[in-house]
């Protein structure tokens, strides 16, 4: 009797315990002021499938040197890159600044911010682009961009080859890329070393270093080429055109067969009559005659003459050419007629509009870079803030706007005119249309009050002198009267 109380006054306190553990946690998660830290979470931040990317790291190296050679050699590869260059961070990709908050000292803010972007900009000319940092992204799958301390504030960058970052044999599975134990997403430093020894040179700091990687998934530790999905089929292509070259070559190879009634004797003697070239391959010496455009042939009737022309039916083979482009299109994304510069079978105008899949793809490719060029510029200016030429909460009273090249061609007075209609209909606010114009339209508030401000004081600076220039013409004209009575 006594045994079964004891049970159950045990059971009865194991059940107050977990039913004070749940209420501890719960009031805990219901308190907290900050999110949980990865490194606290019951999951861990792995890399993808349990580190079996679809692509190892042979893979990855074959592809980017078939890449390096396709947009070297192959003319679709080149006009693709060049393409997205030209619309992605071509001509028309600027930066700017903008107040967070209203105020004089945020307002100056902006201009000092630009000239330290300008200034990090003259100083790496040689070293930093915005196209060459995007096209080594799409061409090798991943930039390095290391930063190194400069002179007055402005660093100085340099791109790092993804050669130079690699395993070594002290950790042969970390990819050259060292990370939190159970945050495969947070990298602690890179691992340069000598491409040709694989010897380790050294450990480069995250902080020191930007590294961009396209094409795959955020527990991936290295990106994949744009041009990992068409290597095949551009392969395929010059393949097949260099068949139908064969072909061609061989269609006009033999173009004459000549027959001589008679013995071999009177062969051999009507060959050695024309002119011929002797070529020696395994079969023996065979006599290759040459004819020149506007030869005359002369023969008796002994003598017969059959022209031969093998068929090679390329008007069957096109089809399969223009199949392959269009494979090599989608894996690219883009249109075929921008992938051969080719236009007389689409329409470039219903193309580039904004509903368009290409603009929607370039679209796509300007916002990654916007947040990756980002990154370089928040380490430039807090460079600049730990110089002293920027002040302290810089990152909180500014903010980056990115201007990329426009996509579509757009017909603004027409825009204009819906937009001033739908504005007095009572559709649209006037803050929508800046806002659909790109603009703050807080921004636009303040600046159109200012200048009103602006027009009042010149407005009445216009009547004060206007006023003044009256009362000294009168002034003078009743002098004047005083002065010759007679006039």
């Amino acid at each position: 009797m006594f045994s079964y109380l004891r049970e159950k006054l045990h059971t009865a306190r194991l059940r107050a315990r977990y039913e004070r553990i749940v209420h501890e946690r719960v009031l805990a998660l219901a308190e907290a002021t900050s999110p949980q830290p990865v490194s606290e979470d019951p999951g861990r931040w792995t890399l993808l499938g349990d580190a079996k990317s679809p692509l190892d790291h042979a893979e990855r190296l074959d592809a980017r040197r078939k890449a390096r050679r396709l947009v070297v050699e192959n003319p679709h590869a080149r006009n693709l890159l060049r393409l997205l260059e030209v619309y992605v961070v071509g001509p028309g990709l600027a930066l700017s600044h903008a107040p967070i908050q209203s105020g004089t000292a945020s307002e100056r803010m902006p201009a000092a911010a630009d000239a330290l972007w300008r200034e990090f900009l003259d100083a790496n000319r040689g070293h930093f682009s915005y196209r060459e940092f995007a096209r080594r992204t799409w061409r090798d799958g991943e930039c390095f961009v290391r930063l190194f301390a400069g002179n007055g504030g402005s660093p100085q960058v340099r791109f790092l080859d993804p050669e130079t970052i690699a395993a070594t044999p002290r950790h042969p599975d970390s990819e050259g890329i060292l990370t939190e134990p159970h945050d495969v997403e947070t990298p602690t430093d890179y691992l340069r070393v000598d491409p040709a020894s694989g010897e380790l040179l050294e450990a480069i700091p995250a902080a020191e270093l930007i590294h961009a990687k396209i094409g795959v998934d955020s527990n991936e530790k290295r990106g994949v080429t744009v041009f990992a999905p068409i290597v095949d089929a551009l392969d395929r292509f010059d393949t097949w055109l260099d068949t139908e070259l064969q072909a061609r070559r061989l269609q006009a190879s033999i173009v004459l067969w000549r027959k001589v009634q008679g013995s071999p004797s009177r062969v051999a003697a009507a060959a050695d009559a024309a002119k011929f070239v002797s070529v020696s391959d395994s079969y023996g010496t065979v006599r290759r005659e040459r004819f020149r455009g506007g030869t005359i042939l002369t023969t008796s009737h002994g003598t017969e003459l059959e022209f031969l022309q093998p068929d090679t039916n390329f008007g069957d083979a096109v089809p399969l050419g223009r199949m392959l482009l269009l494979c090599t299109a989608a894996g690219a994304g883009l249109p075929e007629f921008m992938l051969t510069s080719d236009a007389s079978n689409a329409n470039y105008a219903s193309t580039m509009v904004a509903e368009g899949p290409a603009v929607k793809l370039f679209q796509a490719e300007q916002q990654f870079f916007a947040g990756e060029l980002a990154r370089l510029w928040r380490k430039v200016m807090a460079a600049a803030v730990a110089a002293g030429n920027l002040p302290s909460d810089f990152f909180a009273r500014v903010r980056p706007e990115w201007t990329f090249p426009q996509l579509v061609t757009r017909d603004r007075p027409r825009e204009r005119r819906e937009d001033v209609r739908l504005i007095a209909a009572g559709v649209l606010s006037r803050s929508e249309v800046a806002r659909r114009d790109g603009v703050d339209p807080e921004v636009m508030r303040e600046e159109r009050r200012r200048e009103g401000n602006d027009e009042c004081r010149n407005q009445i600076r216009m009547t004060k002198e206007a006023r003044m220039t009256n009362d000294e013409t009168a002034d003078s004209y009743v002098s004047s009267r005083f002065a010759h009575p007679q006039a």
